[in-house]
């Protein structure tokens, strides 16, 4: 369980979630992606409404659907079937949990400050799933470690990423996109009566995480 709960971090990491803020160029959508770790594929589908302010990732985990929000700034997993809710802690300054998104970078409206602050590189411009991307590389800091992300950026929205990690190369692309259809208010609030609570964190170098 905690390698999958490393990989949804991950995986919201590098979808640059979280804020309250617009941060694409499209008012809603569903975004279906895919990874492959060791051999299995992993799906993840992210909602978004807004122009991004408000984001919700969903992810199978073993044939249980996790649902991941941010609220009031911390990212919280969600399983609608067991009605339970719990937060992910902070694994340090910029890492993955501090936020769904951990550098929360917004490519609509990136500035020179965030460009220098992470190191943001434009490579050119390729189509993903039929759409053009502006690539980019930036470095990120995740569990005590500088990674550099690549990241394929199209009207703000990341459609392809890869990164280099204790874990070995990970990278996740998009398979569909669905823009401006109608989602659901309550995929973005955790469910009513569900009490949200704190994850433990084992001592020690961050290598999961219990619950």
């Amino acid at each position: 369980m905690k390698k999958y709960i490393i990989i949804s971090l991950l995986m919201a990491f590098c979808l640059g979630a979280g804020a309250q803020e617009q941060r694409y160029a499209v008012k809603s959508g569903i975004i279906t992606m895919e990874m492959d770790m060791m051999g299995q594929t992993i799906v993840q589908e992210t909602y978004f409404d807004d122009y991004g302010a408000k984001q919700a990732t969903v992810m199978d985990m073993r044939g249980q659907k996790v649902r991941t929000i941010v609220v009031d700034g911390k990212t919280v997993m969600i399983s609608d079937e067991e009605k339970t809710a719990t937060t992910m802690p902070s694994m340090g300054p910029g890492g993955a949990g501090a936020g769904m998104g951990g550098n929360n970078i917004n490519f609509l409206s990136l500035d020179e400050k965030t460009i220098k602050k992470n190191r943001i590189k434009e490579l050119g411009e390729e189509e993903i799933i039929g759409k053009p991307c502006t690539k980019y590389s930036y470095k990120v800091l995740m569990m005590g470690s500088a990674i550099t992300v690549y990241a394929w950026v199209y009207k703000g929205i990341t459609l392809k990423t890869t990164m280099k990690t204790d874990f070995g190369e990970m990278g996740m692309a998009a398979t569909k996109i669905q823009e401006d259809v109608q989602i659901d208010p309550a995929m973005f609030v955790v469910p009513e009566g569900v009490t949200i609570q704190e994850m433990r964190r084992p001592a020690g170098p961050p290598q999961g995480f219990d619950f």
